[in-house]
């Protein structure tokens, strides 16, 4: 009965994608359909003091830049709504005297055992614009959109 549980443990262990880091593109091989989320954490200064988008505005506008640049590619995988696999598309922003701060990260999740959702690719990065340039801001689902792309592409094509 141990042997059998070292041999069933080891062989999740010894899966392909277990040795791989997360943020791999091998990860998305063979990914061919998908449902697209995205979601912020909006800081209401940039909306108070720099007369921005409101909260619900911006992430609208992220979402539907963000499945619009995928389902618009030359190759990229199906949108189908309930798909098993999922992208988003998350901004955190902040707002400092003229500043919009952002960090943004893009990953692909699908349920686990328990039917949680488990992340099994990701991207981050940060940036920031001026007020003047708030308009840019919602080009973030695009960028999100690109980099899971360009990784995608990069195994399955």
């Amino acid at each position: 009965m141990r042997t059998l549980r070292y041999l069933t443990l080891f062989a999740v262990w010894a899966s392909p994608i277990a040795g791989q880091a997360v943020q791999d593109p091998a990860r998305l091989a063979g990914v061919v359909r998908v449902q697209v989320r995205a979601d912020a954490v909006w800081d209401e200064q940039i909306t108070v003091s720099a007369g921005g988008a409101t909260p619900e505005q911006f992430v609208e506008a992220l979402r539907q830049s963000f499945a619009s640049s995928i389902a618009s590619a030359d190759a990229a995988p199906s949108i189908v709504p309930g798909a098993p696999n999922t992208v988003a598309c998350h901004v955190d922003t902040f707002y400092e005297s003229g500043l919009i701060v952002y960090a943004l990260r893009v990953h692909a999740e699908r349920p686990g055992a328990d039917g949680a959702p488990v992340i099994t690719w990701i991207k981050s990065w940060v940036g920031s614009y001026s007020v003047q340039q708030l308009h840019l801001m919602f080009r973030l689902g695009e960028q999100c959109a690109e980099s899971f792309l360009a990784d995608w592409k990069s195994v399955n094509e």
